[in-house]
């Protein structure tokens, strides 16, 4: 063991040993993930600290603090202009299949720049972004310059930042092997270019100001955090997904309702394989090839909250049009079978 965090373990453990419940600072919250990135503490010591912060809920001082941390061993990717970053988890999505490949692709092709932050789903997760650029487009890279580059020539990357940095390594293998999806699995969407725009999914419940609170203070001014299906970025088409905006740094309410823009599908996307990542790449092909049904409507409804993230003069029902094109005239079909040629 390299260094100890036992003191500043003891003042989050409360929240496991019925002892009183302490939060830390942000600068107290950023000198513990340091520590756990540069490989100190034992790996029960690291477990704890998960397990601690998942019982009592990291406070948005101690998210920031730990994303700073994290951020300034990474470098980032320069980002074209008009570029959105959407980051996610490595949760995934278990009863759905997940659209934002798709959806990435249309906006893309709408003329929004998009880099995909995502990794391979947690064990005995469900299907992540990641899992299936890795089954459709190829594998996942943690170069910047390499990510920079496609980006250029695509307007579309894919890459996994922790990979960047191996100090993530054992933190991921400890949620894997404690199955607690902690501090780190959230840190991962806030592990983002300096003020970039940005695009993340929040789980039910309260979190939003949380979310958009962390946000603002890492210093992006406008960003996205839906409430999506399965805690993802795809809003249902059922049902009226919640969320929030930054606008100029200013934090308003999001409400996506299917009906809105003529949408009336019965159910979500449905996996139509039994293996969910064969599923979901059905399903991403269905969407971009228009086919009638709830992965067209997924994907362009995604893409449109992509693309609002940038043209934040337009309305929701404009940059769902523009989605809309981008699927029907092929382009988002295209987008995705260049990338694969690459």
């Amino acid at each position: 063991m390299q260094g100890d965090l036992g003191p500043l373990l003891h003042r989050i453990s409360g929240a496991i040993t019925g002892g009183r419940i302490h939060n830390l600072t942000t600068e107290g919250a950023q000198h513990l993930f340091e520590m756990m990135l540069a490989g100190q503490g034992s790996d029960a010591q690291v477990a704890m600290c998960l397990a601690a912060m998942r019982v009592k809920g990291a406070t948005a001082d101690e998210l920031v603090g730990a994303a700073t941390a994290a951020r300034s061993r990474i470098q980032f990717p320069q980002l074209p202009d008009r570029c959105v970053v959407v980051a996610t988890s490595r949760k995934g999505k278990r009863r759905s299949p997940p659209m934002l490949l798709a959806a990435a692709a249309a906006a893309s092709a709408a003329g929004i720049p998009v880099l995909l932050q995502t990794g391979p789903s947690l064990i005995a997760g469900g299907v992540t972004a990641g899992d299936l650029w890795q089954k459709m487009i190829g594998p996942l890279i943690g170069d910047s310059s390499h990510t920079q580059e496609m980006l250029d020539e695509f307007g579309m990357a894919c890459w996994r930042p922790t990979l960047a940095d191996p100090g993530w390594q054992r933190l991921q293998r400890i949620e894997d092997e404690t199955g607690i999806r902690g501090i780190p699995d959230v840190v991962t969407k806030l592990l983002l270019p300096e003020q970039c725009r940005v695009v993340t999914a929040a789980v039910p419940g309260p979190v939003l100001g949380l979310a958009g609170d962390a946000f603002h203070s890492l210093g992006h001014r406008q960003a996205l955090i839906v409430q999506g299906v399965e805690s993802s970025v795809d809003p249902s088409v059922v049902e009226t997904t919640r969320g929030m905006r930054l606008v100029n740094g200013v934090k308003t309410p999001l409400r996506v309702r299917p009906a809105d823009f003529a949408m009336f599908e019965s159910c979500e996307p449905q996996q139509q394989h039994e293996e969910p990542l064969e599923a979901a790449a059905v399903a991403t092909q269905a969407a971009l090839l228009g086919s009638a049904g709830g992965e067209t409507c997924a994907a362009c409804l995604t893409a449109a909250l992509l693309i609002s993230v940038v043209e934040t003069d337009l309305d929701l029902a404009t940059c769902l049009s523009m989605a809309i094109e981008a699927v029907e005239s092929g382009a988002a079909d295209a987008k995705l079978r260049a990338l694969k040629s690459s």
